[in-house]
């Protein structure tokens, strides 16, 4: 059953005495220790249904040409990496009503994202430099800006050619939505990096609020209604229901990545801004007791999300898409997981899971995810 403790206690851990924070939520059976690498993952809860676009294989194919066409690899091993992440079965669950060629955009953006990720943020050169870091970034967010502006580097000319492409397709409310959320997550690379600087692991109230954004799941939620054809209407966007839902359906996608990217992460770069390591630490437990809390909170928050699309009663036919889209995204990414070799793991889906707690989780910053405002 599901627990939310109150309460802290202090106990010796590696010869020093720390503060150990109550579990969130809670299994009494975890014990306490270092964490551990594990490729086959527990059932992962999830009862919205799949869906795929048909188009996968071509735009996976097309998105793999985008990026060998572009230069954005540095070696045939990287190359390779890249071409089986399958991103076109992940954008292909995500929008699986999208359009060509909108969503063969959407594609080589996402893959654009994993070959960023790759040069600059979890094994780069600068991913333990904030300060060189936020100067390259910003030289890259500004051909996303103005496309015009080409010549800083490839990754700079390759979103320059997207960013162009969103010209000819979104509104210019679209765009502008998709510029202020790469900003954001450019901003929050910077964020990781300095935590890689210091060797130290962010602690779970900041780290959840960064994860919102540095998981670049934001940026991908803007193109969601330019992929299907529509626009969602600014003044449903903007209300605190519409953003609760945006960010808890971010939050469980990005807590499943980290999940499911704990093993690639481990054996090829060295930081510990991971989920799972952020319970070891803060509540000192060990790898299987820190998968444990973290399976439980990315349930708790996919309950609260269930919760808010049921209640929502939106003026627009567009923004019971765009809800439905989210939930697609949630979905799409577990089984894109189970398919693609970028993390080498594997976790079966379950449809039915007894979740019989449902207030907030004990982090001040995401409690309002639980305010009864939002659904009345």
């Amino acid at each position: 059953m599901l627990v939310l403790l109150v309460g802290q206690r202090v106990a010796a851990s590696r010869g020093r005495t720390v503060r150990r924070r109550p579990a969130l939520v809670t299994d009494p059976t975890a014990t306490e220790g270092r964490a551990k690498m594990t490729r086959n993952l527990p059932p992962l809860w999830c009862p919205l249904p799949p869906a795929r676009h048909p188009d996968w294989v071509r735009l996976d194919h097309d998105a793999v040409d985008f990026v060998r066409e572009q230069g954005l690899y540095d070696s045939d091993d990287q190359l390779w990496r890249l071409a089986s992440t399958r991103v076109g079965d992940l954008v292909a669950r995500v929008s699986p009503n999208g359009h060509h060629p909108v969503l063969q955009m959407v594609a080589d953006f996402y893959l654009w994202l994993f070959a960023f990720d790759d040069a600059y943020c979890d094994e780069g050169a600068l991913s333990n430099d904030p300060g060189g870091l936020c100067l390259e970034t910003s030289r890259i967010l500004r051909a996303a800006e103005v496309p015009m502006c080409t010549g800083s580097n490839r990754y700079a000319d390759a979103l320059a050619n997207i960013s162009r492409r969103l010209d000819s397709t979104a509104t210019g409310v679209q765009h502008a939505r998709w510029r202020e959320a790469l900003r954001s997550y450019f901003h929050f690379q910077s964020w990781e990096a300095e935590y890689r600087r210091r060797r130290e692991t962010p602690p779970l109230e900041e780290y959840v609020v960064a994860r919102l954004q540095s998981g670049a799941v934001k940026v991908c939620f803007t193109l969601l209604d330019i992929a299907d054809g529509y626009e969602l209407p600014a003044d449903e966007f903007e209300t605190p229901l519409m953003r609760a839902l945006i960010e808890t359906a971010c939050a469980v996608i990005d807590w499943d990545n980290d999940i499911a990217s704990y093993t690639k992460e481990a054996q090829r770069g060295h930081d510990t801004i991971n989920l799972r390591d952020i319970f070891v630490q803060e509540y000192d437990l060990d790898g299987d007791g820190a998968l444990s809390e973290a399976l439980r909170m990315r349930d708790h928050v996919l309950a609260r999300f269930l919760q808010l699309s049921a209640v929502y009663t939106g003026t627009s036919e567009y923004t019971r898409r765009y809800i439905r889209s989210l939930g697609h995204w949630i979905r799409g990414n577990l089984d894109w997981q189970n398919s693609t070799k970028r993390y080498g793991t594997t976790h079966p889906i379950v449809g039915q899971r007894t979740l019989p707690v449902t207030g907030p989780l004990r982090i001040e910053s995401i409690a309002w995810w639980w305010d009864d405002a939002l659904t009345r």
